[in-house]
């Protein structure tokens, strides 16, 4: 795999060294938690249709699973799709996805922001609870990716993205925002980049989607309260 090719890799790091990696918990691997607990399966299939509601997944698509992880999202859609390709960062993270139990998934081990894709290949794109963990300048790179992989009128999901109109909804308590300001100081953040809606709008109408969508997330999602979805179409 090519040299990640940016200055700040904390997240970079944290992926590839973390004991959560060490946990058989499949939720608590990737970090969908609340207060430290493994999100619940119940919780996390109503995401997954939401998603797919979303996207409206069709059994014709090709799908990218960007930041894929350990498949919570690619293994039970490659039973949807015709195909899904996994792209992930962690090589230990990509292990857990049983490419046998599900052969529709192609596995790649390689870094989102300088990823080679197929151009003009995918029906349909999906990046969830993960943009976070990339800058303004890495988030554009890896729209002008997933803009050049998709097929003409392909449609992506970049969903789960932390609001920054709502940081101080989320951090509520003064000892909290002390804790925030001191990630930022030290470069160990809690959540990574907080986005505006408007700005990440534009970014991808920069890079050329012809529509893009900020959605308000279901109520019932886990992280609704401070996150949003982008929906962009080719």
């Amino acid at each position: 795999m090519s040299e990640v090719g940016s200055k700040n890799d904390y997240w970079a790091e944290f992926w590839a060294s973390d004991d959560r990696l060490k946990n058989d918990d499949l939720y608590y691997q990737v970090g969908h938690t609340t207060n430290g607990k493994p999100v619940d399966p119940q919780t996390w299939q109503f995401t997954l249709r939401q998603i797919e509601q979303t996207l409206k997944l069709e059994e014709e698509d090709a799908l990218l699973d960007l930041c894929a992880g350990n498949g919570l999202i690619a293994s039970p859609f490659s039973l949807k799709c015709k195909s899904v390709t996994a792209v992930d960062y962690s090589e230990a993270l990509l292990e857990r996805i049983d490419t046998k139990q599900y052969p529709k998934i192609t596995v790649i081990h390689a870094d989102a922001r300088i990823v080679d894709l197929p151009e003009n290949t995918y029906s349909k794109g999906i990046m969830y609870g993960a943009l976070q963990h990339f800058s303004e300048q890495e988030a554009i790179s890896i729209f002008e990716k997933l803009y050049q992989s998709l097929k003409e009128e392909g449609v992506c999901l970049v969903g789960d993205i932390p609001d920054i109109d709502r940081l101080f909804s989320f951090y509520k308590k003064p000892e909290w925002v002390k804790a925030y300001f001191d990630s930022i100081k030290n470069n160990t953040p809690a959540v990574g980049t907080w986005y505006k809606k408007e700005i990440v709008v534009e970014m991808a109408k920069y890079v050329g989607f012809s529509n893009v969508e900020a959605l308000v997330q279901h109520s019932d999602l886990l992280n609704s309260r401070y996150r949003f979805d982008l929906l962009l179409a080719k």
